[in-house]
């Protein structure tokens, strides 16, 4: 079988399903119900997920292999609300707020249209009236709230923490969201699944060179691809130790906690049963992108002695 007609094959089967040693370190105090969004989980379902499946008559190669890629682009949200008691006043304040601090982020080269300010709601704000002779209590509206979101792209992570220093002289602290951007998907996903030909190339000649199985007909191919975001990949912990106190049945005594700290981290898709594994030394946080192929041969059955 020539390796033009395999190729051939995997490129349609892939467009036409789109879709060492350690430290353990404080992760090890990570919560172990939390949700596992190993990207394992999103890839199709493929029925044959060993490097290889083979009896008398057929052979299935299978590999799996994954990128790590930084982002082209960042687009970060930020969420701010403005109260007062009418909505023309809310709503002229909270303008002057995002007025300045996009006038003043033009400066570091954002442009308008690298720029969105998203009206999300406005809304009646309630309190009470507390009769201390009668103890009545008598909720009263007590003026509007206006939130609006700002949405911002930008070309390097850098610029990230520069802009959530500038919003917040603007008294625009809600850092919603950052999200990361790849431009060319198309170009990625064809990348990729060229990377795991290479690999079942070397797969298959080491089979059949061990094995010498002649192949019936032309073999028929499967693929997966796959991304992950980092936002559905960090983990948290607290890392402690505490005493416990009993104090039988006097209940006099109340205990009080500090406050601890709980760290998050980004944990990225486990590297086992993968066939390769590309930038995997960059420690730039990125999108994870996730080829799986699968080719079937139909083989000569051995003659039974």
């Amino acid at each position: 079988m020539k390796k033009q007609t395999v190729a051939f094959f995997l490129i349609m089967t892939s467009f036409l399903s789109f879709s060492k040693a350690q430290v353990g370190g404080n992760q090890i105090y990570r919560d172990k119900n939390n949700n596992d969004y190993s990207a394992l989980k999103n890839l199709p379902d493929f029925n044959n997920t060993n490097s290889y499946f083979a009896n008398d008559s057929t052979l299935v190669v299978s590999v799996k292999v994954l990128m790590n890629k930084t982002a082209d682009q960042y687009k970060l949200t930020l969420g701010l609300n403005e109260e007062a008691a009418t909505p023309k006043i809310a709503i002229e304040n909270i303008n002057r707020r995002i007025n300045g601090f996009i006038k003043t982020i033009s400066s570091m080269g954002i442009k308008n249209d690298d720029i969105f300010v998203d009206f999300i709601s406005q809304t009646k704000i309630y309190d009470y009236d507390i009769n201390k002779d009668t103890q009545v209590t008598i909720q009263k509206m007590d003026g509007f709230e206006t939130k609006k979101n700002i949405i911002i792209t930008v070309n390097k992570h850098s610029m990230i923490e520069k802009l959530i220093s500038e919003a917040s002289d603007f008294q625009i602290y809600d850092i919603i969201k950052v999200d990361y951007i790849n431009n060319d998907i198309d170009k990625i996903q064809e990348d990729l699944l060229k990377e795991a030909y290479a690999v079942f190339d070397k797969k298959k000649e080491n089979y059949f060179g061990l094995f010498k199985k002649e192949i019936i007909g032309k073999p028929t191919a499967s693929s997966g691809f796959t991304y992950i975001f980092p936002k559905n990949q960090y983990q948290n912990y607290t890392a402690l130790e505490s005493a416990s106190v009993t104090y039988g049945y006097d209940s006099r005594y109340v205990k009080k906690e500090e406050r601890k700290s709980k760290t998050f981290y980004y944990d990225g898709t486990d590297y086992t049963g993968f066939d390769k594994v590309i930038n995997n030394s960059d420690p730039e946080v990125g999108i994870q992108y996730i080829m799986n192929l699968n080719v079937k041969y139909d083989l000569k059955k051995n003659k039974e002695k």
